[in-house]
């Protein structure tokens, strides 16, 4: 670590500093020792120069020494040995420089009698300036151990992120790769469609793979993409309805989150139904949040589909490491309709 009075501007302050000291020792030698104005300016300024080239040195013996409980008598005897050093080397030279720059009869006799005083004043010099040293290491410190912190949650946050993510398109090549091996069968040249349509999708899905965040339209396209492989097994089953706000086609959100709510539509609705099926995609924007739903007919009565539940729960678990606020997905079941409703909060970026 660079010293700290040393290095960009942090020498003006501490030079001010020692120059206010030495105001308010030369105002004391002046009012309340008799010396004249002259003598109180050349006395203060040579005194505290001396100590505050002093001060910079004390850094050393702070910084270089490790601060241990187990050692904490060693580091006693350190402060006070370098404090004796200091100060006798600092009243030597004050001695040596200022006598000959001062001939008045008397000063002599008043500079040997300060003695005991300016050694007094040495070690409170010492005392504070050390324990400056010591609170910007403390700061310094705390500091670094915030930066690193502050990395590592975030790179935590990045591999959980990244973990949420590999879950999906897993997820999703299990279940077409399902319905591609029954297609084989019954319908091969459906099976081939649907093989190229996967293609399309997953070439697409890989390229935004790096990409946390991706636009409205971009990940609707995706979604179409994925209900385009879906209608190769379902036909006419599987109706589907758009219904987005044309300001809101630019704004952002995480890649990739709205397939788990399509895939659960489809679980939960045409799966368990015999019946034509639509699902609906509404997206608009309320103040600084985008709102996208994805409704779907199901039949209340039907045996529900056991699954691991890894779709709804990876959303709500992504867009809550993203944006910090844990709900963001609302869930309601209505009227034999499922609704899911994303609350993606917008910054003036984002739009």
């Amino acid at each position: 670590m660079q010293h700290p009075f040393l290095k960009n501007r942090n020498f003006i302050p501490y030079i001010t500093t020692w120059v206010m000291i030495a105001a308010v020792f030369g105002f004391a030698l002046y009012n309340f020792y008799g010396l004249t104005w002259q003598t109180a300016l050349i006395d203060s300024l040579v005194f505290n120069a001396l100590f505050m080239g002093l001060g910079l040195a004390y850094w050393f013996n702070v910084r270089y020494s490790t601060f241990d409980k187990s050692q904490l008598i060693n580091q006693v005897i350190s402060h006070l040995a370098a404090a004796a050093i200091s100060i006798l080397v600092g009243v030597f030279l004050f001695k040596m420089i200022v006598t000959p720059m001062v001939q008045e009869e008397y000063y002599e006799t008043f500079v040997k009698d300060s003695m005991p005083l300016r050694g007094a004043l040495g070690v409170l010099y010492y005392a504070i300036v050390v324990l400056i040293y010591y609170l910007i290491l403390y700061y310094d410190d705390l500091n670094t151990k915030s930066q690193r912190q502050a990395q590592l949650e975030t790179m935590l946050k990045s591999s959980e992120l990244e973990m949420l993510k590999s879950q999906i398109n897993p997820h999703f090549i299990f279940n077409s790769l399902n319905s591609i091996s029954s297609l084989t069968m019954i319908a091969p040249d459906r099976a081939r469609e649907m093989v190229v349509k996967l293609s399309d999708f997953l070439r697409y899905s890989l390229g935004k793979e790096n990409d946390q965040m991706n636009s409205v339209e971009d990940e609707i396209n995706n979604i179409m993409l994925y209900l385009d492989i879906e209608r190769v097994r379902f036909g006419d089953r599987l109706k589907v309805e758009k219904e987005v706000a044309e300001d809101v086609k630019n704004h952002k959100l995480p890649n990739l989150i709205l397939q788990p709510l399509f895939e659960n539509a489809i679980k939960h609705g045409i799966y368990e139904s015999l019946e034509e099926i639509t699902i609906q995609l509404k997206a608009w924007k309320e103040a600084n949040l985008l709102k996208i739903q994805v409704s779907n007919e199901y039949d209340p009565n039907a045996v529900s589909r056991k699954g691991k539940g890894i779709g709804l729960k990876n959303v709500r678990e992504r867009l809550s490491l993203i944006y910090g606020v844990s709900q963001l997905v609302e869930v309601s079941k209505t009227d034999g309709i499922f609704t899911i409703r994303l609350d993606i909060p917008q910054t003036i970026a984002d739009s």
